[in-house]
C-alpha cells in the first residue's frame, strides 16, 4: 500500500449494500481530510481521484458520506 506507483488500489465498479442497492464508489479527495490537492491518501497511498483499497480508513460511503468501515448503510437489520 505504500508503493509510490500506486495510482488505484482496486477496480471496484460498485459498493454494493444488504438491500440491493448499488453505488459507484467515492475517488479520493485529499480537500476532504483537509490535505494539499495533490497528496496522496495517508492509509492506503492512492492518489487523487483514485479508488481506494477495501477497508481504508479514509474511504467515503456514497450513500451517507460517512466513513465506509464504520457506517451504518451496512447493517441489514436497519432496512
Amino acid at each position: 500500500m505504500s508503493d509510490e506507483s500506486v495510482k488505484t488500489c482496486e477496480a471496484k465498479d460498485t459498493i454494493k449494500y444488504p438491500d440491493g442497492e448499488t453505488l459507484q464508489p467515492i475517488p479520493y479527495d485529499p480537500k476532504s481530510l483537509h490535505l494539499p490537492r495533490w497528496f496522496r491518501c495517508p492509509e492506503c497511498n492512492v492518489t487523487p481521484g483514485g479508488v481506494h483499497h477495501s477497508n481504508c480508513d479514509h474511504e467515503q460511503c456514497p450513500r451517507c458520506g460517512g466513513q465506509l468501515i464504520s457506517c451504518d448503510c451496512f447493517d441489514s437489520e436497519g432496512e
